[in-house]
């Protein structure tokens, strides 16, 4: 599998390496993501909603991953 370099950097995205499995792990793992089979949770939040966001944290109910937003 080739990576866009110049995509990963401008858009932001990470590899990240891991110590478990194999190669033909990784190499199947990437072409999951690329066949939209990964779908990321993510959810984008308001500044505002940050002291509820931590307390979400801290009693495990988040799942993935939270984007706070600035711009509102």
């Amino acid at each position: 599998m080739n990576l866009d370099i110049p995509r990963l950097v401008l858009d932001g995205i990470q590899v990240v390496g891991s110590l478990v499995g194999t190669r033909q792990d990784l190499t199947e793992a990437f072409q999951f993501a690329a066949e939209g089979k990964v779908v990321p949770k993510v959810a984008l939040r308001p500044l505002e909603d940050i002291n509820v966001i931590f307390k979400e944290m801290e009693q495990g109910q988040i799942r993935g991953r939270m984007v706070i937003d600035f711009r509102r």
